[in-house]
């Protein structure tokens, strides 16, 4: 195989050193040498193929460590209840008569993406008004968060869910007049008839599968990402991720976190008996076990009287300032709880059934993720990895997905712990975000407090919830700008580098992959991403990704214009530069 030379490049090697440089060179999917232009093209060789890059920055491929491929393919091709089809819920039950008419005889509908916030009547629809709507076969339509859906009758019956089920422990099934189900159901009270619906498209669509997790890797590369965590990877999709790998579909390598077979949000007891965290398969490797501590968007929050008091009023003056009521249907749409203080969500496991997982886990050879979103969640978590001591360190270090809402005293455990929190700075752009009051002492994705803490920051999208382009969630990083344009907690903000440090290096040492990727760096993969420009501060807000390789073939793109110049010509020259 020839060696490939990228020239007249602003070559970022991102890592511990800061070097920079202007030429990087690769062969056989490594790099080879990075450095001045001479001296790469020296150890290059005469018959290497070169390109010019024209000033354009290069980076380490950007790993997205929290990004749900299998769910894209799975429900990607479903009905998706948004706008601007979908804006309440007449045009909802019409989306969904239109799709069951095109389906055989009772498969299972599955729709996707619903969000109350976005319908007219600023609440959920429910079992009679998708039952009004396709009588004759299950429906379970998903929210946009993947954290709660509304069933019809068929749905529900198929599931064992009646008037006289009882809520699952971690999740509720809501209930309407003489206590009959109404369809919602939330956190652990999806997993049955997610579970369901899931067996039933695999029964009929596995191939359809298998094409759009294909299309999907196509389109991670065209964002520059060449290694993502799928963080949602039940035994059944991980069978049909191996067959990906066996007919060359993966495009991006892809390290999969194990979930329980019964639902993403169960105990992952069995997915214990699986592949330990580090087996390889090709282009797969088995991450970190997954387990969710509290939901979304209702996340597990524990405030004093004073802060609810403060973040009450600040919801008021917003709505006042903008004309809108939406602040405060934010605030009022966690439902608290009251006593000594305030909580709002549901924790999905007990205490002593998290220090319990994360135990067995350890023994049995797993790292271990978990899903924290509010500060009682992050808190229950970080007691979980206490107790587990100096055994985390032997599978590697513990990782908090999302970690949204934190204080500086959670800030100081995760420190303490030696956690990773894998951030979506991107989410900031979610239209709930807009409306969202700040809370006393409390930051939103504190992006600034965990860096000067010395806590390591992964970047990552959680598409689908939010967009998957890397460079969205650099930009918003840096910027914290809502859909509004207002700037959200300001103080939080980080600058370019340290932005793009995590979602290179610091992605990469989160998925257990930094010895092969994450930097650019002579002997790791060649795995790097060609920006369409020199990438500053003034340019982030139009950068977009020219050309993506992965393990040094090119998969997206031209890294830059073919080359004809002779070793040791007079060209201008850029030393190896390494900052401070």
């Amino acid at each position: 195989m020839a060696t490939n030379v990228l020239v007249n490049a602003d070559v970022r090697a991102v890592d511990r050193a800061g070097t920079r440089a202007s030429a990087i060179a690769w062969r056989d999917g490594i790099v080879t040498a990075i450095g001045s232009r001479d001296d790469v093209l020296r150890v290059a060789g005469d018959d290497a193929i070169r390109f010019d890059a024209g000033g354009a920055t290069v980076l380490p491929g950007f790993v997205d460590a929290h990004h749900h491929p299998c769910i894209v393919a799975l429900y990607g091709a479903q009905l998706r209840l948004a706008p601007p089809a979908v804006t309440d819920i007449v045009s909802l039950q019409r989306a969904l008569a239109a799709a069951a008419a095109s389906l055989p005889d009772d498969r299972w509908l599955v729709a996707t993406d619903w969000d109350e916030a976005r319908l007219a009547e600023r609440r959920a629809p429910t079992r009679e008004e998708l039952d009004d709507a396709v009588p004759d076969r299950p429906v379970v339509a998903l929210h946009y968060s993947c954290h709660r859906a509304v069933a019809n009758g068929r749905a529900l019956e198929r599931a064992g869910i009646g008037r006289s089920s009882p809520d699952p422990s971690g999740g509720h099934i809501s209930r309407g007049r003489h206590g009959l189900p109404d369809g919602l159901l939330v956190e652990r009270a999806i997993s049955r008839v997610e579970s369901l619906a899931r067996t039933s498209l695999l029964a009929t669509d596995a191939e359809g599968f298998l094409e759009r997790l294909s299309r999907h890797h196509c389109a991670m590369a065209e964002a520059g990402i060449t290694l993502v965590a799928d963080a949602t990877v039940p035994p059944d999709l991980a069978t049909l991720y191996r067959e990906a790998v066996r007919r060359r579909l993966l495009v991006v390598p892809t390290v999969m976190m194990p979930v329980s077979v019964s639902g993403w949000l169960d105990a992952p007891w069995s997915a214990l008996d699986g592949p330990k965290t580090g087996q390889e398969d090709g282009p797969l490797v088995v991450g970190p076990l997954k387990l969710a501590v509290d939901g979304a968007p209702a996340c597990a929050m524990c405030l004093g009287w004073l802060q609810v008091a403060g973040v009450t009023l600040r919801g008021f003056a917003m709505s006042v300032r903008r004309g809108s009521l939406d602040p405060v249907r934010t605030s009022l749409s966690l439902r608290p709880r009251f006593g000594r203080e305030i909580r709002t969500g549901i924790t999905l496991y007990r205490p002593d059934e998290i220090a319990r997982i994360v135990r067995a886990a350890v023994d049995r050879g797993f790292a271990v993720a978990t899903h924290a979103i509010g500060n009682e969640a992050v808190a229950l978590a970080l007691s979980a990895y206490e107790k587990a001591g100096s055994a985390l360190s032997r599978v590697g270090a513990p990782r908090i997905e999302h970690a949204i809402f934190v204080d500086r005293e959670l800030v100081a455990r995760l420190s303490g712990v030696g956690a990773t929190v894998v951030a979506q700075p991107h989410m900031i752009s979610l239209p709930a975000f807009a409306s969202a009051p700040s809370i006393p002492r409390v930051r939103n994705t504190p992006l600034r407090w965990l860096l000067d803490a010395g806590v390591k920051v992964a970047g990552s999208s959680d598409f689908p919830v939010a967009g998957l382009e890397p460079l969205d969630g650099i930009r918003d990083a840096v910027a914290r700008r809502t859909t509004r344009g207002d700037v959200f907690e300001p103080d939080q903000r980080v600058d370019l580098d340290e932005a793009i440090a995590m979602y290179t290096r610091t992605a990469a040492e989160a998925c257990g992959r930094a010895d092969r990727c994450g930097t650019l760096e002579v002997g790791k993969r060649a795995d790097l991403v060609v920006i369409d420009r020199r990438l500053e501060p003034t340019s982030l807000p139009d950068a977009r990704v020219r050309a993506t390789v992965i393990s040094g073939e090119i998969v997206f793109g031209s890294p830059g214009a073919p080359e004809r110049v002779e070793v040791g010509s007079d060209a201008a020259q850029a030393p190896t530069e390494r900052l401070p």
